[in-house]
Parts: C-alpha cells; sequence; structure tokens
C-alpha cells in the first residue's frame, strides 16, 4: 500500500478557490505516481487556526465544493481522506468534519470528537462529534480522527480490532505543498 501524506501552507494571499485548484492538482499528481491513499490536512480549506472565517466558510458537506472536486480526481482505486472542513449543520453548530472518499464516492463522514482548545477557538465555536467512526476498506479497517483526538487515547481502544489502522489529519504551517509516499 503506497500512502501519500499532503501538507499545505495556508496563507490569506491564496484564496479558498484557488487553495482548492491547488489542492486538486496535487492530488491528481498523488494518484498519477501510484497512491492508493492519500491523507489531506485538518481545515486546509479555511485555516485551522484563522477562527474569524470560519462562520462565512462554513456549508454543509454536501454543499462543500471541495468534496466533488476531490471525488472527481480520486480515480477508481484511490482513496482519499479529505481532510477536514467546516461544517454548518441544519441547526447553525459548526463542526470539523472530514470525510474518506473510497470505491462507492462519500465512505465516510467524521465530525470531530475532541476540539482543540480551552475558552477560545475550536472549543467555543464548533460543535463536538459523537461518534466513533470505523470504515472497511480493501486496505483493513480505517478508523477516521482529526488531530487533537489522538490525545485521548479511549476513542482508539473503542474501535480497536486487529487490522485497525488510524486516519487522522492535522493542520501544518509548512510553506508549498509536499507529499510523502511510504509503503
Amino acid at each position: 500500500m503506497r500512502v501519500s501524506l499532503i501538507q499545505l501552507a495556508v496563507t490569506d494571499e491564496e484564496t479558498p478557490h484557488d487553495r482548492r485548484g491547488r489542492v486538486v492538482e496535487l492530488v491528481q499528481a498523488e494518484r498519477d505516481s501510484g497512491a492508493d491513499l492519500v491523507v489531506l490536512p485538518e481545515l486546509w480549506e479555511t485555516g485551522g487556526f484563522a477562527y474569524d472565517k470560519w462562520r462565512a466558510a462554513a456549508t454543509p458537506i454536501s454543499s462543500t465544493p471541495a468534496v466533488p472536486a476531490l471525488a472527481n480526481v480520486r480515480g477508481e482505486n484511490m482513496w482519499l481522506h479529505t481532510g477536514s472542513f467546516v461544517e454548518a449543520a441544519p441547526d447553525g453548530t459548526m463542526y470539523n468534519t472530514s470525510v474518506l472518499l473510497g470505491s462507492g464516492n462519500v465512505e465516510a463522514r467524521y465530525r470531530k470528537i475532541h476540539r482543540f482548545g480551552f475558552d477560545e477557538g475550536e472549543a467555543t465555536l464548533m460543535g463536538a462529534g459523537e461518534d466513533v467512526v470505523t470504515v472497511p476498506t480493501p486496505f483493513g479497517t480505517f478508523g477516521l480522527a482529526t488531530c487533537y483526538d489522538l490525545r485521548f487515547p479511549e476513542l482508539f481502544g473503542s474501535s480497536w480490532t486487529p487490522g485497525w489502522s488510524n486516519l487522522s489529519s492535522a493542520p501544518h504551517g509548512r510553506s508549498g505543498g509536499s507529499s510523502t509516499g511510504g509503503s
């Protein structure tokens, strides 16, 4: 199995639309190089700490422009963890939500359970997810998590079975876009 992890710089100089275009090109390059799984970072479209932009960027996952754009370049055999997006739920609550695309397109959605911060940012602006999400794939069963979730091992203990792997995304401040493939 070849896995590619893509990290992105998120700056105010690049619009979310332009960033989506850059991400689509990076994912397409990884697909063309033979990646079986590509993992994108947390909140790459808006920025992990761009609290002032989250409300304006929040949309239902079914309306997030990045998901169909990424599904179109994914190819038939590649799986893609889309990182996460600011989801707007019907009741107005915002969630940090990731999507896993696979053979049937959207295979799973995961709302981050453990929000980062205490009295500001994600912990005060976003709702907490409630469901542990695992997904059978051709590579084994994947458990979905996002960044700060990794500090709570009980989340993984409740999902652990032989052959289970964790997929997690986190923001990264590195400049440019890069990827690393592994096997």
